[in-house]
Formats: structure tokens, sequence, C-alpha cells
């Protein structure tokens, strides 16, 4: 298919709308959250703000493409009333929406230790294919104590990259955050068990240092070093495999 015929990245969008100020997210998702579309006026009250303030709003979110504009007529003379609704991704859908995709592929894989080890297998592709790209975070480690990182530091500013917030212990890595959970779920299990095999291929390619954990067991979808231990009290840890 030619380039000029493909669909535009929704996730342009999406980056395009962290770089919203403030109040123009506040204004943006004011017409987000309402059931049908608003007037300035409308907006203005809910808001709490003045209708020219929310104009000039409108205006740039408008122009960058986040709010669409129709016209309703008023019943009198003069310009009809303008309405705003919006045309942007909503970031909390769109994740609900691939997290249902996740649930699926998961469900798909069955349960039982064939399904943690394809859902491994999945998280050891994904890692591979990731260190091809051209634009990779993920090096690989052709020997000398000169290239490795201490306390597994390489691992930890992956797991960053992620979206996982990390903090090293002594005994482990807490992981603070997940980018997917969200208010009313979390992931399903052999999702942790893709970024299990994920970091188990990221641990053999950047070489980490021994004295992080060891590889002590050998799987059909390759060796173990790492193993995650999902949804704790303090969040998930990784931790060295037994």
């Amino acid at each position: 298919m030619a380039a000029d015929r493909l669909p535009r990245p929704s996730w342009a969008d999406l980056s395009t709308r962290a770089g919203l100020s403030a109040a123009q997210r506040r204004v943006l998702e004011a017409v987000e959250s309402a059931s049908e579309p608003q007037t300035t006026v409308q907006l203005a009250r809910a808001l709490n703000l003045h209708h020219n303030t929310v104009r000039e709003h409108l205006d740039a979110l408008a122009s960058a493409g986040f709010v669409a504009t129709s016209t309703r007529p008023t019943g009198h003379r003069g310009r009809p009333s303008l309405l705003y609704s919006s045309t942007a991704p909503d970031p909390t859908e769109v994740l609900n929406t691939y997290l249902t995709l996740l649930d699926a592929i998961a469900d798909t894989l069955g349960t039982g230790e064939k399904g943690q080890e394809i859902a491994r297998a999945i998280g050891r592709r994904w890692a591979q294919l990731e260190a091809a790209s051209t634009n990779s975070r993920i090096g690989s480690h052709e020997g000398g104590n000169a290239e490795r990182l201490d306390d597994g530091a390489r691992l930890l500013a992956e797991l960053a990259a992620l979206g996982f917030a990390p903090e090293s212990t002594q005994k482990d890595i807490v992981l603070r955050a997940c980018p997917l959970v969200t208010r009313d779920r979390v992931p399903h299990p052999l999702v942790c068990m893709m970024h299990e095999g994920y970091l188990n291929e990221v641990f053999a390619r950047c070489g980490l240092a021994p004295d992080l954990t060891r590889q002590t067991t050998s799987e059909p979808d390759g060796p173990r070093s790492l193993a995650v231990i999902p949804l704790c009290e303090d969040g998930c840890h990784v931790v060295p495999e037994d």
C-alpha cells in the first residue's frame, strides 16, 4: 500500500495533546466529557471562565485538530451558534481498547505452563524486534567488564523507558508504576509473563553484572534469569530466578 494512502498515525494526535497548555487541556476535557456538542457559552458556564477566554482556547484546539465545529440555527437573526465537538482520541479509551486486545491474546494462549511459556516467548520476540529497530534502546553485549553497567543500570533504564518507574533495592527491583494499569483494571497475568520474557531478553543482550542475578534455569522459551512477581502491595517485583 502506498504511504500516501495509509491512515495518519493517531499516536501523533496523542503526542500533540501532551503539548497543550493546562488551560487548553481543561477546555478539551470539558468538550470530550459532554454528551453532545457544546457552545462557547455552555463551556464557559461549566468551567466558570469568561466566554472570550474559552473561545480563544477553542480556536487553538480547532487549529490543532482537536475539536470540530458545526452550526446550530438560533431561530433569530444573526449568526448561528457555533457548536464544538471532540475529534481527538482519548488516551484512556485508546489504552483500554488495547488492554482488551491484550486480554484477548492472553485468553487465547490458555492457562497453565504452556500458556506462560508462549507468553514469555512473545516477550522475548518483542525485545528482539525492539533491538533490531534503528532507534533501539536495547544494546548487545560482547564481553568486557568496561562495557558492563554496575547494579543493572541498563536494565533500570530500560524499565524506566517502558514506564515502570523502577526502584532498585538490595534484593530486587520494585516497579512502582505500570503503563498498563488503569483505575479500573490491571493487566492479565500472562501479559506480565510477556514482560518477564522481554526483560530476560534485555538482560541477556545487555550483559548485566553477574552479581545482580544468575542464570540457573533453562526453559523451552529460553534461559531465564529474572522473574516478575506482579501486583504486590508496593508494586511489581523483578527478582533473580531461583
